[in-house]
């Protein structure tokens, strides 16, 4: 390829490049400015029987883990062994030659893998896993308070503050994240996008009448399938106890 050539078609791959950068660098979508009429302000209360059911999406959770780590045995166990001086071939599956083989790849066999005992927890090492328990641990209640410059949640294990429409970078289970914040129509929406994990989108919703807040939170997808998980809240006169200070 004449040199011209390539250096034209290399300085528009670079363009292209260049220009998905800042697409996503600026097309967040986010608003700084409330919508009319929109006040989350308030102290809500879980309402558990309009939620989810965590246990379910923990379920599945372990169940893919599991299929991922029979796969990942499964192919390791058939990968073929070094190459010898004999020169022979090895049988798919490992059995004698006179005899019948399983298949042992399917992802339909029973029992966890090998290595994973009673007891053990495939989750254990998950981000996704991790990112969704950190969620399920927060407090039944939940105290918003909303100015036009900062909305701020009290969990009651943990108070963060965001200023709508703005950008930041905070600190992750694996280092740093990238978090942008603001409205988008009438929901607040929370992003934050590690460099290294799942995602986590949250999004703040209020009922027609105002009376249930709900929150659709959003993981991954990452090392496992998305997680798509729904809280809903009652409108409460409680008052709760501050959370720690928390510099997120």
């Amino acid at each position: 390829m004449p040199f011209a050539t390539f250096s034209r078609i290399r300085g528009a791959a670079l363009l292209a490049a260049t220009a998905v950068v800042l697409s996503g660098c600026a097309g967040s979508g986010l608003k700084p400015d409330t919508p009319p009429g929109v006040n989350l302000q308030g102290v809500w209360r879980l309402n558990r029987a309009a939620s989810d059911d965590p246990q379910k999406i923990i379920d599945t959770l372990n169940a893919e883990a599991l299929k991922r780590l029979r796969r990942a045995m499964n192919a390791a166990q058939s990968a073929p062994p070094p190459m010898s001086g004999g020169g022979g071939q090895r049988r798919r599956g490992g059995g004698p030659q006179g005899g019948g083989t399983t298949d042992q790849t399917s992802d339909d066999l029973q029992g966890p893998p090998a290595g994973i005992g009673p007891g053990m927890d495939p989750l254990r090492n998950s981000p996704t896993m991790h990112a969704f328990r950190a969620i399920l641990q927060r407090s039944d209640y939940i105290t918003i308070r909303q100015t036009p410059d900062q909305v701020s949640f009290d969990y009651g294990s943990t108070a963060r503050s965001y200023t709508p429409g703005g950008k930041s970078v905070v600190s992750s289970e694996t280092g740093v994240a990238d978090q942008t914040s603001g409205w988008k129509g009438r929901e607040y929406i929370i992003n934050i996008r590690p460099q290294l994990g799942p995602q986590i989108v949250e999004e703040y919703s209020l009922s027609p009448d105002g009376r249930q807040l709900t929150i659709k939170s959003h993981i991954g997808p990452f090392e496992l399938s998305k997680v798509n998980f729904t809280r809903v809240y009652d409108a409460t006169g409680a008052v709760v106890p501050n959370a720690r200070p928390s510099n997120d």
